[in-house]
């Protein structure tokens, strides 16, 4: 029930609903989970009572283990100090509590035990030591997240979004080719990160420079604003910090009295004053690639960074990587850490950091469908308009997006938006229509929640509906 309310797919790994976030879950509570928590919480409390008859009631199979673990824990480990209370702290902590966690634990290690025996969905046991978790927070579910983005990521992490290799996997497809590039498997790591077609087309550019805006500080070109930063800030003691960014439609150069190269990071600081450069290189790599991607970008600025330093600048390079579902890399952090950020506003962020990738990702999917490289050409003569026939039939190539998105005032989006759902359902010849169900699951959350809605990225439609609308 829980993945057909999520959107995941039938032969997706159940754990990864109630893993620990630690682990890439979703932090969900698995009822035997909860029944087994409290069998042993009640057994506890029970064996420390003065009655004989109540202390003479049979023992859960799983008390004895647990609670010699916990007189353990209690002996050699309470003073030990794991969490953020600080030294001395006088906070106890419950007995219920410490079992609760053993019990959490063992329930993890399970998970990892059956994650090694998968041959797809384990990815996530290799990529704790770059990565950090996605924080699925229920205010992210709930109100920043679109339901058909959430069923991306958590596909698209599983390893079951429905490419041509698990369409003929699954027996629904008989050609594994991405029909894109029409040469290799047509997966999902493919599509996102892999297909040449699409980085020539600059997909992987525009999604690459769609989270380098979150990352820049000021305009590029511009001068930074002495702030109030923490001492350890790497731009402390200057105020001349001058941001220089590339990206796919704009490229910069070096300033000629710094260093005479043609290399260009993607974000590159200088200060004057204090003959100090920042470089930073962002890359949106399949996540298991990190290290090596962070290899090649650390290897590929050696040179400059040699340059710079010959001409008396102090260099800081950060090879900082987004993963393309989202995940975000320790490098990252550290860089932030540096700047001087506060964890609150590191841990904003990168959520803002993971959710510019995953919707970059998520429009590559959307578009995945669209041969880029089919060399259509427009031979019409010059001066001769296009057909209206012409006209409807790109129309009907286009793609409609649909999306729940929050509205603080602005009426004539949402009435709008509520013609625009009303037109798809004229468009419903039946309720086997596979409109049918996106525009019905559309209308009930705009009935249900009375919210302000805007038409972006929701379900797809590639119908006569277009030119209708």
């Amino acid at each position: 029930m829980l993945k057909l309310w999520l959107g995941l797919a039938l032969t997706a790994d159940s754990s990864a609903l109630f893993r620990d976030r630690n682990s890439f879950g979703m932090n969900l509570k698995r009822p035997s989970e909860l029944y087994k928590h409290l069998r042993v919480s009640k057994r506890h409390i029970l064996g420390k009572s003065h009655d004989d008859v109540v202390t003479s009631l049979p023992k859960d199979n799983d008390a004895p283990e647990l609670e010699s673990r916990l007189q353990f824990h209690k002996q050699f480990m309470i003073g030990a100090q794991n969490n953020r209370v600080g030294l001395g702290s006088s906070r106890k902590v419950q007995d219920t509590d410490i079992l609760k966690s053993f019990i959490r634990q063992d329930e993890n290690d399970k998970y990892k035990i059956h994650a090694m025996s998968l041959e797809m969905q384990n990815e996530w046991l290799d990529m704790g030591d770059f990565c950090i978790p996605l924080a699925l927070k229920w205010r992210t579910l709930i109100h920043d997240w679109s339901p058909a983005l959430l069923k991306f990521y958590l596909n698209a992490f599983q390893m079951t979004l429905p490419d041509q290799s698990n369409l003929v996997r699954w027996g629904k497809g008989t050609e594994k080719t991405c029909y894109i590039c029409g040469k290799a498997v047509g997966t999902a790591k493919h599509l996102l990160v892999g297909c040449k077609v699409l980085l020539d087309s600059g997909q992987y550019s525009r999604r690459h420079d769609r989270v380098l805006e979150i990352i820049r500080f000021v305009r590029e070109g511009t001068r930074a604003i002495k702030s109030n930063v923490k001492p350890y800030s790497i731009l402390k003691a200057a105020s001349d910090w001058t941001i220089m960014m590339d990206t796919y439609e704009k490229q910069y150069k070096i300033p000629e009295d710094i260093c005479a190269s043609a290399s260009r990071p993607d974000i590159f600081l200088y200060s004057r004053i204090l003959k100090r450069v920042v470089m930073i290189e962002l890359t949106v790599p399949w996540e298991t690639n990190i290290p090596k991607d962070h290899a090649i970008k650390v290897n590929k600025y050696y040179e400059l960074t040699n340059e710079l330093t010959r001409n008396r600048f102090v260099v800081d390079l950060y090879a900082v990587e987004v993963g393309a579902r989202g995940i975000t890399a320790k490098s990252l952090y550290n860089l932030l850490k540096d700047l001087g950020l506060s964890r609150t506003n590191i841990n904003s962020f990168l959520e803002r950091t993971s959710k510019a990738a995953l919707v970059g990702s998520f429009q590559i999917w959307l578009g995945r469908e669209r041969n880029l490289d089919s060399g259509e050409q427009d031979v019409r003569p010059e001066g001769q308009k296009e057909s209206k026939l012409e006209q409807n039939n790109r129309l009907l190539k286009a793609q409609v997006s649909i999306s729940m998105c929050r509205l603080l005032s602005n009426d004539m989006k949402v009435n709008k938006t509520r013609l625009l759902v009303a037109e798809m359902m004229s468009c419903v010849m039946s309720d086997t229509d596979p409109l049918y169900y996106e525009v019905d699951s559309f209308f009930q959350h705009l009935v249900l929640w009375d919210a302000n809605f805007t038409a972006f990225e929701m379900c797809n439609v590639g119908r006569l509906l277009i030119p209708t609308v």
